[in-house]
This record gives structure tokens, sequence and C-alpha cells, in this order.
């Protein structure tokens, strides 16, 4: 004998098992997630995001993958990111350069990072350092700029990327000079040249220069930012030294696409407070000169704007035009 539902019940049962399932979506993360990164591993952000994915992975209980996607200064990962799936399983850990630098500057961009993403959290903050080499017998700021007044175009200052080129510009125009700026693929080749004494300077950020530093091998002359950094305490800031515009700050941050559901937007962006606020995370950038700062989500989406805007003037007024 089988047994039928009437009608009317069966057609109740499944009213109600929808609204089931309606009421209780799937628990996010239920899978793993990835953070694209647009550069290296062992680069400052690749660093940060994967200190924060084994935090992230143990706070969700889901695996939190970076994948490196490095070239054309950031932009192939912000690309690919953009694209994805606005269902918050794939991350982009952006910095400066890409979110706020690359498009005024000019550089051709598949995506726009204020339309195509949502910010999430901070990772990082760090300032650039000038530093000199010993070759150069520079050993001041106003020894540099005295140096490049007497010698126009003729003191050599390497750049890596579009955040340094940017700083260099921008300190040129204010401090009046002609440097004359050389351009490295990579970190490493530029510091081998400066501490070579090939080349008289560079601008760096403080995890790649104080060991340097610190064993003489160079000098650091001035650094950007309203205060001077705990792990260069003896470095004045370029403000200090009549430079007020100079308030330069590179960054790195998670980034979603946009139409990523507010609820797992503000779910990550407290597991990332989170993770930045325990005491081996703190450490850890402290001993690279770097901090974090714990922002709400409403937070930091107004300082990303603000940097935007702030950054957008910055090239425009040091006429900086940045390639592919």
């Amino acid at each position: 004998m089988t047994f039928r539902l009437p009608s009317p019940l069966l057609g109740l049962l499944l009213a109600a098992l929808s609204l089931a399932a309606t009421a209780q979506p799937d628990k996010y993360p239920s899978k793993p997630v990835r953070i694209v990164v647009g550069f290296p591993p062992g680069s400052a952000t690749d660093v940060a995001a994967r200190r924060v994915a084994l935090k992230l992975t143990a706070d969700l209980g889901q695996s939190f993958v970076v994948e490196n996607r490095p070239g054309a200064s950031g932009n192939i990962a912000g690309e690919t990111v953009a694209k994805a799936a606005a269902d918050g399983y794939t991350l982009y850990a952006g910095t400066t350069s890409e979110m706020a630098i690359n498009k005024p500057g000019g550089m051709k961009m598949r995506f726009d990072p204020a339309r195509d993403f949502l910010p999430v959290g901070l990772l990082f903050t760090t300032n650039p350092v000038l530093i000199a080499s010993n070759a150069s017998r520079l050993t001041s700021l106003p020894g540099l700029v005295e140096a490049a007044k007497a010698r126009p175009g003729q003191v050599n200052w390497a750049s890596v990327n579009a955040f340094q080129q940017v700083v260099m510009a921008s300190f040129q125009k204010a401090a009046a000079v002609d440097l004359n700026i050389v351009y490295y693929k990579g970190t490493a080749l530029a510091m081998n040249d400066v501490l070579g004494g090939q080349i008289d300077g560079m601008v760096g950020y403080p995890a790649e220069t104080v060991a340097h530093i610190n064993s003489g091998k160079a000098r650091a002359l001035a650094i950007a930012g309203t205060r001077r950094n705990p792990f260069l305490p003896q470095t004045p800031t370029l403000i200090e030294l009549g430079y007020p515009g100079l308030d330069l700050v590179v960054w790195g941050g998670i980034f979603a696409p946009a139409g990523t559901p507010t609820a797992i937007v503000e779910q990550l962006n407290q597991a990332i407070v989170s993770a930045s606020n325990q005491p081996d995370v703190k450490d850890a950038l402290a001993r690279t000169g770097s901090e974090v700062r714990l922002y709400s989500v409403p937070e930091f989406s107004s300082f990303v704007t603000a940097e935007i805007t702030k950054w957008d003037r910055l090239v425009k007024a040091a006429g900086v035009r940045l390639g592919e």
C-alpha cells in the first residue's frame, strides 16, 4: 500500500522546505578562499597577505590561499579579481600603486579601482625612506638638495615602482631640484647598486633598508610621514625638514569585487581586524617598520577614498606619466 500526502499538505510541506532553505544560506566560507597578490613572493604585500591569511584560515575554518600574479605594476592581479564572481571567494591584496596611482599616472587598466572593488580591510601602512650610498658622501637631506642644485641632473637616484616614482617627482618639485632618476626592475638590484656606490641613493621602505642602515652600509636621510618611524628613530621626516606637503604613506589592503554581499565584507573585515590586533602580527609588522590601523569597513572605505583623491592630485601636480 502506497501512502500519499494530499496535494494541499504536500504543497505546504514543499513551501516550508523552500522557506527553510532560503532562511539558512550556506555558511561563509564553505570552501577555500584565494587572495590574489600583484607582486612576487617575499614582497611587503605578499608577506602581509600571507600572515593574515594564516590567521583567517584558523579563525574562519577554511583555507585562505595567497596566489601571486605579478606584472603590470599589480594591474594583472587587479583585473583578475575585478572579473571574478562577487561571492567572497576571490579577494585582492591591493596597494597604493594599483588602487590610487596607476590610473591618474596614465597606465592602461582594464578595471576601475574605485568602481570595481569594495574595500574590506587594511593590511599594513609604512612610509618611504630616502637612503644614500656611503660612496656618495651625502649625509643629510639638505646635503642632497645642495648637491643636486650644484650638479643638476647628475645626482643619480634609484626608483623601483610607481609609488616611488611619484614620491621622487613630488620631492624634486618641492625642493626645486633635478635628480637623475634611474629606474630598476626590482629593489634588490637597486639596493646592490646603492651599496656598491654605482648610484647615489634610492627611495625604499624601512623593511628593505634598515639592516643596511644599521650596519653602516647606507645612510637614511629622511622619511615621509607625519612622525618619525620607531624603526628609524634618528631619521627626520620630510615635514620636519621643511616639506609639509610630503605626508606620503604606502599601504596594502584586502579588496573584494564590487557586488560582494555586505555580510561577507563585514565578516572578513572583523576577521582581518582580529588577526591584525594579535600580538605576534603587530610585532612582526613593527619589526619591518610597518604598522596597521584597525579600520572598520566604513573607516577603511573613507581612507581609500581620501588616498585616491590625494594621489590623483600628487600625480598630476608632479606631471608623472607611467608606462604600461
